[in-house]
Order: C-alpha cells, then sequence, then structure tokens
C-alpha cells in the first residue's frame, strides 16, 4: 500500500499541470451541487412558510355539507393521539350586507368568514393602516371589511354594517389576510366576523350554501401520513382534505415541479463534471503509456498501476470537492443582498451540513465512476510499447465493457438521487447514452464524410481533415464531451424557459384582477362605456355572458336520488355560456365548435325536429374522460327550469391557468341563449397599482351601478406572484450557474487535447509549416467538431425538455427553436475560438524543446 500511496504522490507531482483541469472539473461541479442545494433548502424553508400562509394551516378539512354525525368527533380523537397538534373551525358563505340605513338602497354581496380565536396559524394577518390583527377586534359584534366594500357602501371604520339578522360595528379594513387562494372564485369582498357571532345571523339554515372548514397545526412528521388518512376516512362523507404542500393544490404543484427542476439541475451539474472527468482521465493514460510501460517492465503489475491511479483519482476527487465546499462558501456569502430580501420575504443563505456532505460524497462517486473506465485501459498497456508503436486494434476487452454497464447503473443510482427520483434519473441516463451511442455514430460518419477532403491543395483543411480519423484522434472524445455539454445546458435552458412561462401564465401581467359580477344585459353598453373611460391605457376587460345550469341527461334521466349519485358531479350545477368561437385559452381536440342558433326559437323542445337543427354545446375534455359523453350524443339541460336539449359538436382543452377569458366546461353557439334571462361576469386587468385609485375606480362603479359586485383579486395575485418570484429568481440563478458550468467544463473538455498537439505542431514546424497555417488547421478542426456536436447536443435537447415537461414536470411544452439554432452557432464559435487559444503555447513553443520533452 506504500508504495502505491508514494507512486500515486509521485504522479501527481510530476503531471499537475496536466491533472489541474481534473481538479478544478470537480472543484466546479461539487461547488455548484453545494452551493445550490444550500440556496433550494434556504429559498424552499421559505417556500414553505408562505405556501403555509396560502391556507393559513397546516391541514384544511373542508365541506360545503353539514358535518356528518360523528365526523368533528373522528377528527377530535385523531388529533388528540398526536402531540402538538391545534385545531381551528371556520366557515365562508356568499351572503348580502348592506349599511343599518336602508335609505342608502343599497347592498353587496360579500364573502363572509367567521373564524375562531388563534386563526391564523401561519402569515401575518395585519389591516390596512398597519395595525396587526387580534381577536378582540371581532368579539362582541366586530367585524373587519375589506376597503372596496367600504367604498361601495358609503361606510367607514366605527360604522355599522348588517348582515343577515345582526349588525356588526366595522372596527378595521383589512390589508393582508392569510387563508385565500386563487384555487376558489371569490363572489364579493371579505367581511370577518367571530366565530360564535355567526349563530345570531340566521344564516346557518337548511339549504345555506355554506363552507365548513377545520384548520389544523401539525407536527411536520405528521403532516403527511395524517393527511391520508383523513382523506381516505372522509372522502365518502364529501368532506375534503388538504395540506399545504398538497399536489391536488396549484401552489403545492408548481412547488413540486420547482424543486424536481432544481434537483435536475444538480444532476446536470455531477454529468458535465463527469463528461471531463472522463476526458482528462482518458488524455491523461494515453500521455502516461510510456511510463506504464516502464513500471510493466521493472515488475509492476496491472493491479498494482490501476491502483495507483485509481488512489489518484480518488485523492484529486476528494481535494477537488473540499476545494469545491470552499467555492460554494465564496457564492453563497456573494448573494447580493437584493436577492435576501425578495418583495416581504427575507432568505438567510447559508451552507447546510446535508448539502455539503452530499456535494462531497457525489464529487468522490463521480471522480470514481468516470474515471474508472478510461483507466482500465491500463491493463492494455504492454512493455513493447517502449520498443515499438502499436496501432493494431485490439480485442474486445470483456471486463471493461462489465465494467462500463456497473459504471452505467452506478449513475442511474446517482442520477435517480439527484433528482429524487428514479424515473426521472432513468429517463435523463437513457438519453445520455442514446445521445453517446449518436455521437460516437457521428464521428465515425464524419470521418467516412470528409475523406474525399483530405485530397485538398490547402494544407490546413487537408491537415485538419487527416486529423479526424488518425490514430488515437479525440474525435469521439471531443464531440462526446462537447455534445452532451451543450444537450445538457440546452436541456436545462429549455426547461427554465417552459418553467417560467408557465408561472407566468398564471401570475402575468394579463392576469385579471379585479372580477365584475352581477352584469345586467340591460347595463351591457353602459358598462363597456365606464370601462373605456376610466380604465387606464393597457388595461384590459372582456364581458362574459352566463348562465346557470345542471345537467339532467344524457340518455337517461338524472332526476332521481339514484341517478344523481351514479352520475356523481355530472349532475352539479355549472356555470355556462354561449359565443361564436374559441377563446386563447382553449383548444379543439375534436369535432367543430358550435354553430351559432338561428331561428325563432332555438331553444324549442326537440319534438319534430332533426339533431341537425338542435342547439349544440361544446364540451371540456374532462367531461369526456370521467362520463364518456362523446361528439354527437345529445345531451338535456336544466336551465332557469327549462328543459334544454343539445347535441355536442365538439370536445375542447381548456388552459384554466390562463384566466383572462375565463373557462367552462360547457360552451354554447352564438345567440344560444340571447333571449333567455342572463348576466355577465367581467374579468378586468385594471393595471392600477395605487390602490386610492382603485378604490376611486369601485366607488365610481358602484354608483353607476349599484347591482354589481367588485372583486378585488390583487392582494392575493400579489401574495402568489410574491411566491412565484422566490421561485423565478431560484431557476434563475441555478440556469445561469449551468450555463457558466457548463461553458467552463467545454472550455476544459477541448484544451485538455493540447497535450497531444504539442508534438504534432514541432513536427509541422521542423518540416516548415507557419504558426499561421497551424492555426488554421485547427480552426477547422475544431470548427468542424463544434457545429455537428452543437447541433446534435441543441436540437436533442428538445426531446429532453419534450420528455421531462411532458411526464416529470406535467406542463406544456415549448420549443424555442431560436434558442437552438443560435446555440449551434455559439458552440461552433466558441469550440474553434477555445481550440486556437488553448494550443497557443503549441503555436508559440520552440520546435526542440517540444522533441526533447517528447
Amino acid at each position: 500500500m506504500g508504495f502505491i500511496l508514494r507512486t500515486a504522490w509521485r504522479e501527481t507531482r510530476s503531471a499537475w499541470k496536466r491533472l489541474i483541469f481534473f481538479f478544478v472539473c470537480i472543484a466546479i461541479g461539487v461547488g455548484a451541487i453545494v452551493a445550490l442545494r444550500s440556496v433550494v433548502q434556504s429559498v424552499r424553508l421559505v417556500l414553505t412558510t408562505e405556501a403555509r400562509t396560502l391556507i393559513a394551516a397546516d391541514i384544511l378539512i373542508s365541506s360545503d355539507r353539514p358535518w356528518q354525525q360523528g365526523t368533528p368527533e373522528r377528527i377530535a380523537a385523531r388529533l388528540a393521539a398526536i402531540p402538538g397538534t391545534s385545531r381551528i373551525d371556520s366557515i365562508e358563505m356568499a351572503t348580502m350586507a348592506r349599511p343599518v340605513d336602508e335609505r342608502a338602497g343599497i347592498s353587496k354581496v360579500v364573502e363572509l368568514r367567521a373564524v375562531q380565536q388563534g386563526f391564523p396559524f401561519y402569515g401575518q394577518f395585519t389591516l390596512a393602516d398597519g395595525r396587526p390583527y387580534d381577536h378582540s377586534m371581532l368579539r362582541g359584534g366586530g367585524a373587519l371589511a375589506r376597503p372596496e366594500l367600504l367604498a361601495q357602501l358609503g361606510l367607514k371604520v366605527g360604522d355599522e354594517l348588517v348582515i343577515g339578522r345582526s349588525r356588526f360595528t366595522i372596527r378595521g379594513v383589512i390589508g393582508v389576510e392569510p387563508g385565500r387562494s386563487l384555487s376558489a372564485f371569490s363572489l364579493g369582498p371579505r367581511v370577518m366576523v367571530d366565530y360564535e357571532d355567526l349563530a345570531g345571523t340566521g344564516l346557518l339554515t337548511i339549504g345555506s350554501r355554506v363552507v365548513r372548514q377545520m384548520l389544523l397545526r401539525v407536527p411536520d412528521d405528521r403532516i403527511d401520513t395524517l393527511t391520508r388518512d383523513l382523506q381516505t376516512e372522509l372522502q365518502p362523507q364529501f368532506v375534503r382534505v388538504r395540506s399545504y404542500r398538497d399536489r391536488q393544490e396549484q401552489i403545492g404543484e408548481d412547488f413540486l415541479r420547482a424543486e424536481n427542476y432544481l434537483s435536475l439541475v444538480g444532476l446536470v451539474i455531477v454529468v458535465l463534471g463527469g463528461i471531463a472527468v472522463s476526458s482528462v482521465t482518458r488524455v491523461f493514460v494515453r500521455q502516461k503509456i510510456k511510463s506504464i510501460a516502464v513500471m510493466k517492465c521493472v515488475g509492476g503489475t496491472s493491479r498494482q498501476i490501476l491502483s495507483v491511479y485509481l488512489v489518484q483519482a480518488l485523492g484529486l476527487g476528494l481535494a477537488g470537492s473540499l476545494a469545491g465546499v470552499a467555492f460554494a462558501a465564496a457564492a453563497v456569502a456573494a448573494i447580493p443582498d437584493t436577492l435576501n430580501q425578495i418583495g416581504t420575504l427575507t432568505v438567510t443563505y447559508g451552507l447546510s451540513w446535508s448539502a455539503v456532505v452530499q456535494g462531497v460524497g457525489v464529487g468522490v462517486l463521480v471522480s470514481l465512476l468516470f474515471a474508472m473506465v478510461p483507466l482500465l485501459e491500463v491493463r492494455q498497456v504492454k512493455p513493447s510499447l517502449l520498443l515499438r508503436q502499436e496501432t493494431t486494434g485490439r480485442r474486445a476487452d470483456w471486463f471493461q465493457i462489465g465494467a462500463t454497464v456497473v459504471v452505467a447503473g452506478a449513475l442511474v443510482a446517482l442520477a435517480s438521487w439527484q433528482a429524487a427520483s428514479l424515473r426521472i434519473g432513468l429517463s435523463v441516463c437513457l438519453g445520455f447514452v442514446g445521445l453517446t451511442l449518436v455521437l460516437h455514430g457521428l464521428g465515425w460518419v464524419l470521418t467516412r464524410a470528409t475523406l474525399p477532403l483530405a485530397r485538398s491543395r490547402w494544407f490546413p483543411l487537408r491537415q485538419a481533415v487527416l486529423h479526424l480519423g488518425r490514430p488515437g484522434n479525440q474525435t469521439r472524445v471531443i464531440l462526446l464531451a462537447v455534445g452532451l455539454g451543450t444537450f445538457f445546458i440546452m436541456g436545462v435552458r429549455g426547461l427554465q424557459v417552459n418553467l417560467l412561462s408557465q408561472f407566468a401564465l398564471q401570475v402575468g401581467d394579463t392576469t385579471p384582477d379585479l372580477f365584475l359580477v352581477d352584469i345586467q344585459q340591460d347595463q351591457l353598453d353602459g358598462m363597456r362605456a365606464f370601462l373605456a373611460e376610466h380604465l387606464p391605457a393597457g388595461a384590459q376587460s372582456t364581458l362574459i355572458p352566463v348562465l346557470r345550469a345542471r345537467v339532467t341527461g344524457r340518455g337517461v334521466n338524472l332526476e332521481d336520488v339514484e341517478d344523481l349519485q351514479g352520475r356523481g358531479m355530472l349532475s352539479r350545477e355549472y356555470t355556462i355560456t354561449y359565443r361564436g368561437g374559441l377563446e386563447a385559452n382553449e383548444t379543439l381536440m375534436t369535432g367543430r365548435f358550435p354553430r351559432p342558433s338561428v331561428g325563432p326559437d332555438p331553444l324549442a323542445t326537440p319534438e319534430g325536429k332533426s339533431q341537425d337543427q338542435l342547439p349544440e354545446v361544446s364540451i371540456e375534455e374532462s367531461i369526456v374522460e370521467r362520463f364518456g359523453i362523446s361528439v354527437g350524443d345529445v345531451m338535456r339541460f336544466d336551465v332557469l327550469g327549462r328543459p334544454i336539449f343539445a347535441r355536442v359538436s365538439g370536445i375542447r382543452r381548456v388552459e384554466w391557468r390562463d384566466g383572462r377569458s375565463g373557462g367552462f366546461m360547457f360552451v354554447f353557439g352564438a345567440g344560444t341563449f340571447e333571449k333567455a334571462p342572463h348576466w355577465y361576469i367581467g374579468p378586468v386587468r385594471a393595471n392600477m397599482p395605487d390602490p386610492a385609485l382603485r378604490a376611486r375606480l369601485t366607488h365610481d362603479l358602484v354608483v353607476k351601478f349599484p347591482n354589481v359586485s367588485v372583486i378585488d383579486l390583487r392582494e392575493v395575485l400579489e401574495t402568489i406572484r410574491k411566491v412565484f418570484g422566490v421561485v423565478t429568481v431560484a431557476i434563475d440563478v441555478v440556469g445561469s450557474l449551468v450555463m457558466l458550468t457548463g461553458a467552463l467544463i467545454l472550455v476544459g473538455a477541448v484544451a485538455v487535447t493540447k497535450f497531444q498537439r504539442v508534438y504534432e505542431a514541432a513536427i509541422f514546424k521542423t518540416l516548415g509549416a507557419s504558426s499561421r497555417s497551424i492555426a488554421a488547421m485547427l480552426m477547422v478542426e475544431y470548427g468542424l467538431l463544434g457545429t455537428l456536436a452543437g447541433a446534435v447536443g441543441s436540437f436533442g435537447a428538445l426531446a429532453l425538455v419534450w420528455g421531462v415537461s411532458r411526464f416529470a414536470l406535467d406542463i406544456p411544452w415549448r420549443p424555442a427553436l431560436h434558442e437552438n439554432a443560435a446555440s449551434t452557432i455559439v458552440t461552433s464559435l466558441l469550440i474553434m475560438v477555445i481550440g486556437v487559444v488553448a494550443s497557443a503555447d503549441v503555436l508559440t513553443r520552440k520546435p526542440l524543446a517540444a522533441l526533447r520533452a517528447e
């Protein structure tokens, strides 16, 4: 063992310049992983806290029906078995509110919420004047209200508000309220009262549309288990149970996508570092062939020599990993203050021990795994190489092939560990293997395809082509390193673009922040004129006709209880609309959009009519998947107490995240309900950040249209934007980190081959070639390799982005072909420049010194 350690140390000392890139690759990769993981854990802590504020609890239990007998007791028993749990009861409902003075002649729809003491478990509930919320403000008939409600009713703090049979004194104006989410549509401004005061309003009667809630605070390690158990137990009772990180919640899904993306970035950095390590090791072994032959001549065995270089790789990997930790510490400490404070969130960054241990472990594993296969070539070196140069092909080395398989399996395990998913790790590794085979095949094709150019009269072109196919050439090594590097860099870039565009779609600049409800038909022209006059430039508004309808048949009758239970949610009430075409957030999947309804009475019963004369309806694709309804079926609806028959003309896919045009399960053709009583809703992008201007807009609108409810979603949107802002910054930072890391590794992968150029350049110069001719030769050679590898890697990344977006992240795939084309050009130029610059000392070195060194 002493011989192995001493020899490894001597080899490292004598060849440290050649091995420095091995060290640097590991340091960069480990530094990126440690810094990335530490930043992710810091950001995730903030995101987790902010996610809890969206439901104000760890677990939210809700039902739109009265609690069944024994249900609260069973929930209480489960909580009693878990130490450290707490519970708050809450009730939400839509109701009417008005001033005490009936002569005002105005009342508004409000979203009433009654809460117990202790609300909220998470988040900072503050009033508009900056005061913190205290439950004493609600006791004894107190109420808190949104500012837009006060503007609409002409009230102020201290005035009284009538809700049901009770009077409430307005004791404050709601500023920031935890527990509001975009997952549910709000019918009016928020009013909060004490839970004990709600019974006196007389609103909790049979048939009231009330949502009963239980907010739970649970130890973190019991959240998932308790959520699953409660979901299983309470689902038959029409009770919904979800946690703050439940994937059924859209925000929870986005958190999971961001975590998967960041884990995948860590994997990419590891693979890029491994590619560079493999390239360096392979070139190093070929440079040490004569030294290996000498050691074998004096009695060294292949096992001893292989152990020497494995210990060397292990030492370099450990040293590089420790240097990477230092690099990560410096990088995290250098994070600017602008990233520490994001909106109202404060993120404290620092290295975590788990990230350090994981980074060092990954660095050492990568060093051994990617160095193992190239080092096995030591076994093929014969002592006779000291006397002659053998260029004949050797037989297949089954041991090396077996080692390659083992390394591939270890790489899959490592990838799955980094990505926290066996499916993602396996998918990326399969893409890695597939692209490797393609690049090797393209290397062979390039060598054969360029052979005719070997007869060119231009010396640089002729020699560049000959270099591509010469014995011991680096064509496949450079193609593999550059191609895979480009593949992963553009893959990460593509995922970054898709994720950020998905976030922007939900909370972008076009997302509506005001909803107008209950606009009557005779107010339509006046409302359009009012919005055109009062909204600033750039604002967007849409007025959508709506009705309420219930599906009562499709070849079966859904009027009795048994049929309703059998069909489930198909028989619930839906909001329906009619129009003449698809909206921006819709895609026609099958059939066609409903044709306009014409004639004196398009809603007449179907007796004596053919199906072609019936009104047509387009249905959303989930209706097809859940209930088996298809194009051509005739459905029966109950609209305003009247049976309506319509034929299904087509199936649509709705992008529910895009709220600019709303979303509807059933859309009828233009004109279908023009003669029926209906109303309009208006999603509006007001583009008014100033609260005073928004309050003035709301007041003026309500004065002119007293019946219209104005729902301001700006606060909720700002909360979601704040959370997504943290995710966006994290994605931008790590995406830039991968681009930088990949560029450095590409530089090294090309620069490491310069040691083979020294002897060749010396021969050319001895024979009379100029440095300019040699530089031109290198530019042609590296330009060909860079163009081919860049094109395959860049456009191959499209398949990676599609697969990960479609199957792992479950988001739409939006290819950016212009970026892939630009990447090919940039890669070609970059490799060309790197090849020449990295060989600068080759071009300027005296031939005699190079020949003596050999």
